[in-house]
This record gives C-alpha cells, structure tokens and sequence, in this order.
C-alpha cells in the first residue's frame, strides 16, 4: 500500500527537479546547510555597530588640531606621537611649585610635560607644571599656593586636578566658583608630605603615587579631558650653524635670571639658573623643546604684592624652538577657551613635538634674545 505525499513536498519536488523522497531531503539538508555556513561568516565577519563606531574613533581626532609629520594620533598636550586614540587625552594633574632661592633645587619639574612660568609677589616666579597622571615622579615641589591667574590657564585642560598649598582670597573664591578640581593641601593634606631637610613653606611635596592614590578616589570617571590641541609638526625647522641661540629673562628686580641656550646636538634649549645648569633634586636637568614668550600686562593689586595678569584678550609673543625665534602674537578670547599662538599672517604657529615651557614675561620683567 503506497503513502500518500503531502501536496507541499510534491510542489517542491517539482521546483527542485527531484523525483523521490530520498533525493528531496538531500537537497534540503544542503540548502540548510548552505544557509548556515552564510549566517556564520555574516556574524563573525561583518561588523558590529559598536565595532564600527569604534574604528571610526580611532582613525580620526575630533579636537585635535592640524598636525603634520608621519604621526597620525597625537597627545593632545605635548605633541608627542600615541598609538589610540585613548592616549591622546589622558587625566592630568596640575601642581603649584614655587621657584624662590629657598625652594632650590626643586624636585620633578623635568618630568612635567608643560610648565607656565609667571612672578607673584616681588616678580619672583613660580611654576605651574602639568603631568599626564601616569607619569611617573617620586617627589615633586616644594608645592606653594595658588594665584588666580594660574586658573585661568588651568581652565583650558578640563578636569585637571590642581595640586597646591592654600592660596590668595582670590584665587580660593576662583577655584569654588569654577568648580575646579581641587586638591588643596590644606583639606587633602594626607597627599603631600613635609620634608624634614628643608624648613617652611619649603618643604611641601607630592608625588605620583599620591596624585593617583587622590585620583582613584576623587576624579570624576565621567569628566571630559579633551581639549584644542595646539599645532604640532614634525617638520619644524632646525637650525644647522651657528646655533648659539640665547633667552636670558630677569624677574624680581634682577635676582631671578632663568635662561635658555639651544643646543645644536640634541635639538632642544637646556635651562640655567642661579648661574648653573638648572637640574632637579635628584640631578635630572631640565630641557625644553619649545620655549614660548608671552607678553602680559600686570597690576599691583594689594598690600601684600600680589598681581593681577592680563590672560584673556591678545599680546605679543615670541616662540623659541629649533634654534629659531618666530615673533607674533597670543590670542585667548574666553576663560576656557585655549591661549593661541598665531604668526604674523595670523595662522597658528606650529610646535615641535615635546616638552613646552611658557614664560609669562610682565613690563615689570624683561627678556633678551
């Protein structure tokens, strides 16, 4: 007695071309598999929307600006070539480090990525030096207080934590009102230590492994860090004779005479101070990359000393770098807006990749080159 075939198989017996049953399911078990091998190679090969999103990121940089040479992802702070986009904008830290005869040597300024150099009281200078978080330093400072118009270079590196021993009335009403993050020894003081060779306020210190311990603890993981990138190129030009380029600066009435001489074999400016090669506590010395002037109008403001500094509107500068001096002018339109530097032409000028130093020079300073 014959099955009777169900009317679907016979329909697609006849479109398959099969005669039997046998030779049908063959067919089928093929065309199952076919369809599964395809389903595979769609999964694994195609990509993912987050995958897509992500290589999309790492081939290009939204707030970097022009950067020229063989590197295709910089750091946004220094130049310096990086291999992700993640590494472009890492956490930074921020720490006041005075620079009075008192203070000397000081310790873990080589290992800043970028310095601002501005007087206080007296014209005497004092540091502001900016570290990616992982950088390594054992100590750093004497760390002193903070000035108002350090903040507003502070403010164009969002979420940098500032490191600092008190401050003027203010610069503290400054930091509240901007929301900064903030690591005021006098409230965080377990992130800072005293040492026992030097005498007070000398003697404050900081270091990496205290930075990130307060990091770990305190930093907004959802902040942003990005921020406009300065121009950088590998194609600066170097100076090949006569490379005896000198920047003698004079601060607080003369007693504070830093100076920076290019030297033609490494390609960077080395620092003298107190009529010595200026070097950390631990012999390290200090070198820079590119030197920049910055002219600025300063007011006596108190009894005290204390100045005010013109940070926001434009003034005359002057960038040191590869042996050569390019004069033009600096441009800062809004307190969170990046301070530019701009050529004659009024385009931005390009950096050599590296270690910056700003030297804030006021008509009571003065600067030779």
């Amino acid at each position: 007695m014959s099955k009777k075939k169900h009317p679907f198989l016979g329909k697609v017996e006849k479109v398959l071309h099969v005669k039997d049953a046998e030779q049908l399911m063959f067919v089928l078990s093929a065309i199952i598999i076919a369809i599964a091998v395809m389903l595979a190679l769609w999964f694994f090969v195609t990509p993912r929307k987050t995958d897509l999103g992500r290589s999309l990121k790492e081939t290009r940089s939204d707030k970097g600006t022009e950067n020229t040479g063989s590197c295709a992802l910089r750091r946004f702070i220094d130049g310096v070539c990086v291999g992700n986009i993640g590494a472009q904008s890492p956490q930074l830290v921020a720490v006041m480090v005075e620079n009075h005869v008192d203070a000397q040597p000081l310790s873990g300024i080589a290992k800043a990525s970028l310095v601002y150099e501005a007087p206080v009281e007296g014209s005497i200078p004092r540091l502001m030096a900016i570290f990616p978080s992982f950088q390594e330093a054992e100590k750093v400072g004497p760390v002193r207080s903070a000035r108002p118009y350090y903040l507003d270079w502070l403010l164009e590196y969002p979420s940098t934590m500032y490191m600092h021993v008190g401050g003027s009335p203010e610069a503290l009403a400054k930091i509240q009102k901007e929301s900064i993050f903030d690591m005021n020894e006098f409230s965080r003081g377990w992130y800072y230590w005293r040492a026992t060779d030097r005498f007070a306020p000398h003697n404050a210190y900081t270091s990496s492994n205290l930075w990130n311990a307060a990091l770990e603890r305190y930093a907004d993981v959802d902040a942003p860090h990005e921020f406009e990138s300065w121009h950088f190129s590998d194609d600066i030009d170097m100076c090949e004779t006569d490379c005896d380029q000198t920047i003698s600066l004079s601060y607080g009435g003369g007693g504070y005479k830093p100076s920076w001489k290019y030297n033609g074999e490494t390609g960077v400016y080395d620092r003298y101070e107190f009529r010595r090669v200026d070097a950390d506590q631990d012999g390290e010395e200090i070198h820079a990359d590119t030197v920049i002037v910055q002219l600025v109008t300063a007011r006596v403001v108190d009894d005290v000393g204390r100045l005010n500094i013109d940070t926001i509107g434009s003034g005359k500068a002057v960038i040191f770098q590869g042996g050569q001096a390019i004069e033009g002018t600096w441009e800062k339109e809004e307190l969170r807006e990046r301070t530019k530097w701009l050529d004659d032409t009024g385009e931005q000028i390009s950096f050599h990749p590296g270690k910056i130093w700003v030297q804030v020079v006021s008509q009571f300073n003065s600067v030779e080159w």
